[in-house]
This record gives structure tokens, sequence and C-alpha cells, in this order.
């Protein structure tokens, strides 16, 4: 059922996670938003995860948030159905379709986390990569990233892993959306950088950057309470037909 004085928000988690990993600022918003999470685990490609998000969501327009692969997802249902998105956030993701050579790694990491067990996988590979440069995960944040993993199996990851690699360039689907939107990264990620980010905030026609400082790849875990004012004050933004021009950074630190 939905909830008429809330506006619907639709949650789409990482590569190998879980809704565990939106626990946070799915909490924090229960009051001000009609929050609900998204399933990416059945399908190999971007257009199909998104083609199934847009037909299961019970609403017919809402705001969507998104990391690392919730984010491209989003884009694809903003490409598929832009009059049904109202609001975009997209926090610590990207735009642009992948280069040949790490095409080429993504079907390495398959067969990798074939061999040692995506759990292994996650402990060796993915939560090294995930950590910011002075500031690694603490303890059980990278224990949830094994755990959703281990949870979800080799069979996602390689589905997400192929849709990943195919993704198709969204620059043209950006610039095109004139709603609200909120991108938000750690000051620290070496997998989606500041720089990218900033690279999507100047084709958007109304969007906030945020930097959260200190944080690498997963500020839903590093600063959740940054992470959720911010989603807080995009929710918050009214959505009319059109929308003056806007270009705003804001810089919060990750929380110890």
């Amino acid at each position: 059922m939905i909830d008429s004085h809330r506006p619907p928000l639709l949650l789409l988690p990482d590569l190998l996670c879980t809704g565990d990993i939106w626990a946070r600022q799915s909490d924090g918003l229960a009051q001000s938003a009609d929050c609900r999470l998204g399933d990416l685990t059945h399908d190999d490609s971007v257009e199909t995860l998104a083609a199934r998000q847009l037909a299961t969501s019970p609403s017919p327009k809402f705001s969507v948030a998104g990391i690392g692969l919730g984010g491209i997802v989003a884009l694809e249902m903003l490409r598929q159905a832009p009059h049904r998105i109202e609001r975009l956030a997209l926090i610590a993701t990207g735009h642009l379709a992948e280069s040949p050579d790490r095409q080429a790694q993504r079907l390495t990491e398959i067969d990798a986390a074939r061999e040692m067990g995506v759990d292994g996988f996650a402990r060796t590979r993915l939560v090294p990569g995930y950590n910011a440069q002075e500031r690694p995960l603490s303890g059980a944040n990278a224990d949830l990233i094994v755990r959703m993993a281990a949870h979800l199996g080799h069979g996602v990851f390689r589905r997400q892993s192929l849709a990943l690699r195919d993704r198709p360039d969204q620059s043209a689907t950006l610039a095109a959306f004139v709603g609200p939107a909120l991108l938000l990264c750690g000051s620290d990620d070496a997998l989606y950088p500041v720089s990218l980010h900033t690279d999507m905030a100047q084709l958007l026609p109304q969007a906030t950057l945020r930097v959260i400082l200190g944080a690498g790849h997963l500020p839903l875990l590093e600063a959740p309470e940054a992470v959720t004012e911010a989603l807080a004050a995009w929710l918050a933004q009214p959505v009319p037909p059109r929308f003056p021009d806007l270009d705003e950074t804001e810089m919060d630190r990750a929380d110890d």
C-alpha cells in the first residue's frame, strides 16, 4: 500500500549488497519517506534490472537513491521512464560505460570469486577497495560486507558483474533530468572518485554535490548520519515543472 503522507523512495543497493546496506538511512528517513528496498539480484543487464524495478514499483512516480551498482540502475530507470522519477540521488557511483580493460577484469573477478568463494573474495578483494586511504572500514562494517556477499552468492555476483561490464554511457540521461539531484561521495573513494561526481553534477540542470571528507566507497556505513541528513534535505526539495540552475558543493566530515 502507498503511504500518501510520505513521498515514496526507492533505495537501491550496491554490488553484492542486500538491503542491509541501507539500514541506517531507511530507519532515519522512516518519518519523512515511504522507503522501499530494491532487489538487484535476478538479472545480468542494467536494462533488465531497471525494467524490473520500474515494473514492481507500487508508485507511478517516486524518488530513487542508489549506491554503486544501484546508482547505475537508477540512471537506467531514469532513461527508460523519465516521467516517473521525481528526484535522483547518486551515491558513490558513475555514469560512464566501462573501458575494455575494466570489462576484461570483470571476467577475471568472476572466476576468482568462484575459486576462492564469494565470502573470501569479498574479504580480500572488495573490502580493501572500499577503504578510505587513512580510514579503513571498521571490523563490523567489513564483516557486514562479507556476510551480505556470502548470503547472495556467486550467481548474483556473476549477474551483477556482467551488468556492470556492459552498462551504457548515461551522460545524455543526466543532462535531460531537471528534477532535484543529489550527488554524494566519499573524498577517498578509489572506485568512483570525487572528480566523477563533479562531472555528473555539471551535466545535471539541478544538482547538489556533497563530499564526505575521510570516507571511502561506502559513506552509508562510514558516515550514516551525514548521508541521512543529505537525503532528507534532498527529499524536501519541491518538484516543480521547471527548475533553476544550481551548483552547490557541501563538505562534511566522516563520523568516527
